[in-house]
């Protein structure tokens, strides 16, 4: 048996299908109640947990791996006049 993804409320999801990133408010059960926004105007629906992935956790992973590819310091150039 495959187990879904558990979310808590604060987490960034998307549905696996797509669309835009979507805010996790509360949490029952098996379903997540989400909210978004479509340029002012705000939306929100019930989702069960199996349809959606969490972006925000891809976000961080991208950033750690962005960070630790960068190097520490630039290097100096030592110019003498």
């Amino acid at each position: 048996m495959i187990q879904s993804e558990q979310f808590e409320a604060g987490d960034i999801v998307r549905l696996k299908a797509g669309g835009p990133p979507m805010v996790v408010r509360a949490v029952s059960g098996g379903t997540a109640y989400c909210q978004w926004y479509a340029g002012v105007d705000r939306h929100q629906g019930t989702f069960l947990f199996s349809s959606l992935r969490d972006v925000g956790n891809e976000r961080r992973m991208a950033a750690s791996r962005a960070a630790e590819a960068a190097p520490l310091t630039a290097p100096r150039s030592s110019a003498s006049s």
